[in-house]
């Protein structure tokens, strides 16, 4: 019975801790809708220190767009967002030192590019982090 119990207790923090977690994502989520953008590209990887995940999507001329990083784990103290066309040149990277990257673009000309995020620093280096991205327009 108490290892029942016990089983059942384990359970209920994970879940727990996994939706106090997303929370922080939810919530990001949430703003971007709230100031009018529509989201058009959500994706995650489980990131430890130094590895990257990348997508690919087209870019209209004349929109507005936002692209937004972050992890649900507190681990992640730098997470970084770059944008490439597809020539494979950097187009525009975040480059400040926080926990969550943000870039703002309106393309004057339409094309594919290549979002790559990168858990740069974290407090447990070898711990695979759930980093997230976001892609929304107006």
């Amino acid at each position: 019975m108490k290892k029942k119990l016990l089983t059942i207790t384990v359970i209920a923090l994970t879940v727990l801790s996994i939706s106090a977690q997303s929370l922080k994502y939810k919530s990001l989520r949430n703003e971007i809708i709230n100031y009018g953008y529509t989201i058009s590209l959500e994706r995650y990887a489980d990131l430890r220190q130094g590895n990257i995940a990348f997508d690919w999507k087209t870019f209209y001329a004349g929109y507005e767009y936002v692209i937004f990083a972050c992890s649900d784990d507190d681990d992640v103290i730098d997470m970084d967002v770059a944008l490439f066309d597809g020539y494979g040149n950097l187009y525009q990277e975040d480059g400040k030192n926080e926990y969550f990257a943000y870039l703002k673009l309106t393309p004057y000309l339409t094309q594919d590019m290549k979002i790559v995020v990168k858990n740069d620093i974290s407090n447990t280096p070898y711990y695979a982090s759930r980093c997230r991205f976001i892609v929304a327009y107006k």
